[in-house]
């Protein structure tokens, strides 16, 4: 004979205890909802979806994406005055993939950024999750905004391959800005390679005045035994006249962590134990709300041959409001006989090219922020 088990019902005075435990904690959370954010917390996002076909060689592939020119964010970022010229913030930013409605960078809820800092005089000191120190040059310079054609699939920006283009456990410091001139210095904690986690360093050095940008910047990465490191060395200017801007980025390169001697280079993942990198490119503004872009980048594998690619990236913009953008591009990249590097766009390759193929990607989506 089997017997169910059911609970011992509760007295009347459990049920009115338990009531009021609850009204108790749910108390705080009404009446922070009723008051709306903190001061100094401001919620914001950006929404891209796109359209694309890529030709890989042997096949085409269409596609709903969500990010082709910028990745798709929600972001909370708030400060608070301390006195004295001093002042605490916060930035936590999520990536989304809108075409499924996921997590981005591998599902972490604040993939895209999570950091705290302090701030004063002396200039700013923050901890937690950032991209390198190359990226913020790199970014601004690029004529393609990181988007469709992106720099960053022969530039490197300076972050571990193994925590989804960001550094975590970082710790940055930002200088104050002298006569037009920046620093940044960020120092990464490997925790013994958890989560992917890698010891590294990274710098950049920027001058800003007068329309033009110019900087260098370098990364250095560790393995997980932190025997061996990938690192790199960037120089980029970017200058602007009138309606007209021209730009270049140049970076010499070592990936010896994560390549080895046996095997220096990948046929279908960039960056090997000894590389060079370019890009040169510009912008005009077109009618006031218009912007085309051109970008032509060259990889230089210089441990193996054939392995170098040349790639052509061009785009369109176009404001429908001060939020809200469409936009067009299309990117070529010529591979060599034993290569498959594949086009990339704000978020990811377009992976999958037939070896040796020309392959290209043709896409054109909508960008909102809010």
């Amino acid at each position: 004979m089997t017997s169910a088990f059911r609970p011992a019902p509760f007295s009347a005075t459990a049920t009115a205890l338990a009531l009021s435990a609850g009204a108790c904690l749910l108390l705080p959370a009404i009446a922070a909802a009723q008051a709306g954010p903190a001061p100094g917390v401001i919620v914001y996002g950006l929404i891209d979806g796109c359209l694309a076909r890529a030709d890989l060689g042997s096949e085409r592939l269409n596609a709903v994406n969500s990010g082709c020119l910028y990745g798709s964010r929600l972001g909370f970022r708030g400060t608070e005055e301390l006195g004295g010229g001093h002042r605490a913030g916060f930035t936590l930013e999520s990536g989304i993939t809108i075409d499924n409605g996921q997590l981005a960078q591998g599902g972490r809820i604040f993939g895209r950024k999570a950091l705290v800092s302090l701030s004063g005089p002396w200039g700013t000191l923050e901890a937690g999750r950032d991209y390198g120190p190359a990226f913020y040059l790199v970014q601004p310079v690029d004529p393609m905004a990181l988007g469709i054609g992106t720099a960053s699939s022969s530039i490197w920006t300076g972050a571990a391959s193994t925590t989804a283009a960001r550094n975590d456990n970082v710790v940055n410091y930002l200088s104050p800005t002298w006569a037009g001139m920046s620093l940044r210095l960020q120092a990464t904690a490997g925790e013994g390679g958890s989560g992917g986690a890698r010891k590294s360093t990274g710098m950049n050095l920027l001058w800003r005045q007068d329309g033009t940008l110019a900087g260098v910047s370098y990364a250095r990465v560790a393995n997980a035994a932190d025997t061996d490191h990938d690192s790199a060395t960037t120089a980029a200017v970017r200058h602007e006249f009138g309606a007209w801007s021209v730009a270049a980025i140049v970076q010499q390169g070592a990936w010896e962590a994560s390549r080895t001697a046996a095997a220096p280079s990948s046929t279908s993942s960039v960056f090997s134990r000894t590389y060079r990198s370019w890009l040169v490119g510009g912008s005009v503004r077109t009618s006031g709300v218009g912007r085309a872009s051109l970008s032509v980048k060259r990889y230089d594998d210089r441990t193996a041959r054939n392995f170098d690619f040349t790639q052509v990236s061009v785009n369109y913009v176009h404001s429908l409001s001060k939020r809200t953008d469409l936009y067009a591009g299309y990117s070529r990249l010529g591979n060599g006989a034993r290569t498959s590097y594949a086009v990339s766009d704000a978020t990811g390759a377009y992976a999958g090219v037939e070896a040796g193929a020309t392959t290209s990607l043709l896409a054109a989506g909508v960008k909102h922020v809010f």
